[in-house]
């Protein structure tokens, strides 16, 4: 899973950067830079704009999604990857879990950059996407490592009690 986003990741960024065409900004761009407190310079193009828009949004959900990381269940988990798949356009089974949906997201994806070329605009959702992607990856793990630990420690705890009791 971490190799496909990887390669989504590069992808973008290299489709990102074929873009030379200069332009000015717009308004709603520039008004948005400033309220991420991005500073904007002579020759910046949409694009560029878009790109650094799109990575501080995400780097603040990513923010806001590691103060809830906590609090995290499977459940919740699974809801919001059937929600990022519905918004992708990946069709997802009743019976799927988060892996699963997960993997069908990054594959989708890797097809619509391969499909987006040059159009900033969609390299920007994309890059969005992407961001979810990695978010809900990065919790969905940490999760699986959590599970895991507290089985050992169950485990742990059985063998010491049998122990103790003589049992073993």
């Amino acid at each position: 899973m971490t190799t496909s986003i990887s390669s989504v990741s590069a992808g973008s960024s290299a489709a990102s950067e074929a873009i030379t065409k200069k332009s000015t900004l717009s308004s709603d761009t520039k008004a948005k830079l400033e309220a991420l407190g991005i500073t904007v310079t002579d020759g910046m193009t949409e694009a560029e704009a878009q790109n650094k828009i799109a990575a501080a949004e995400a780097e603040q959900n990513a923010q806001n999604q590691n103060n809830q990381q906590g609090n995290s269940s499977e459940s919740e988990l699974l809801s919001e990857a059937k929600a990022l798949a519905s918004a992708v356009g990946v069709s997802v089974s009743s019976d799927a879990d988060v892996s699963e949906i997960l993997a069908d997201i990054g594959n989708e994806l890797e097809v619509m950059l391969e499909n987006a070329e040059n159009n900033p605009a969609v390299l920007s959702q994309l890059s969005t996407y992407l961001s979810q992607l990695t978010s809900l990856d990065d919790r969905y793990n940490s999760l699986q490592n959590s599970q895991a630990s507290m089985y050992s420690a169950m485990n742990m705890i059985s063998t010491n009690n049998k122990i103790a009791l003589g049992l073993s």
